[in-house]
């Protein structure tokens, strides 16, 4: 009966920790819809991070925003959006998620690349940006990196581990370094 009592007390103070946390945000400039569960999250500019209703963000998640005074440089999540633990976005342009995704822990999304011309040091060459889009019905397992330019179509899903460099039409399964097609949807 204690262990009980203990665990119900725990998740309310999960709970109250988290509304302290969507105060704090929201009085940064975060924007949501709706309900919002929201873990120990890190947030560089948070008016460019934008949740729809009902996410839930689990603890260690990086939204990092590199051009925040462009206006064209944010991270959208829509409805019903799960976020695993130690995600990270990083975005120069857009990454937008669309509604009832899963994004298993430890999934990495980055929108930016560089230049890589012979004779030139790589890090004296211009970086390049491409949106980032996943469909609606989307589920990316663990341990993945999702690349600059990569749209994931509407209900496809993205095996643990992979490298998806290419974009992927709607209800396929991908996976692999780099993804590639395994089979559709049934």
């Amino acid at each position: 009966m204690k262990k009980n009592y203990l665990a119900l007390l725990r998740h309310k103070l999960q709970n109250i920790r988290s509304s302290i946390r969507i105060t704090y945000y929201k009085s940064m400039g975060l924007s949501t819809k709706g309900a919002l569960k929201l873990g120990k999250i890190r947030c560089n500019w948070p008016n460019n991070v934008r949740f729809g209703n009902n996410c839930d963000i689990e603890d260690g998640v990086l939204f990092k925003i590199t051009q925040p005074f462009s206006g064209l440089n944010y991270i959208q999540l829509g409805d019903n959006v799960f976020v695993g633990a130690d995600c990270q976005f990083n975005s120069s342009t857009q990454i937008i998620i669309g509604d009832n995704c899963l994004i298993a822990s430890n999934t990495t999304f980055v929108d930016t690349g560089h230049e890589n011309v012979l004779g030139t040091l790589i890090n004296k060459q211009p970086c390049t940006f491409e949106s980032i889009i996943l469909g609606e019905d989307v589920w990316i397992g663990t341990h993945c990196s999702i690349l600059k330019g990569v749209k994931i179509g509407n209900g496809s899903i993205v095996g643990a581990g992979s490298v998806v460099n290419k974009s992927i039409p709607e209800n396929q399964i991908w996976a692999g370094v780099p993804a590639r097609y395994i089979r559709n949807r049934i």
